[in-house]
């Protein structure tokens, strides 16, 4: 006896809507993850830039003169 899987194609276009929402749910999660994570990026880039200016600009560092650099 042969076994013939063959759909029709009503039975692939009611697959097709049954997963649908499937695929928009997984869609979401990932899209909230790389935005999650974007952001916490951005914050850390943020705090190291505000770190770095803070120690350039702070009083210590500023009273002590420069080396001359020389060409």
């Amino acid at each position: 006896m042969v076994a013939t899987y063959h759909l029709e194609i009503w039975q692939i276009v009611v697959i097709c809507i049954l997963l649908l929402p499937l695929f928009f749910i997984a869609n979401y999660v990932v899209v909230t993850k790389m935005v999650r994570e974007r952001k916490i990026r951005e914050e850390r880039v943020d705090r190291f830039v505000a770190a770095s200016v803070a120690r350039d600009m702070s009083p210590e560092n500023r009273s002590k003169p420069r080396p001359r650099r020389r060409f």
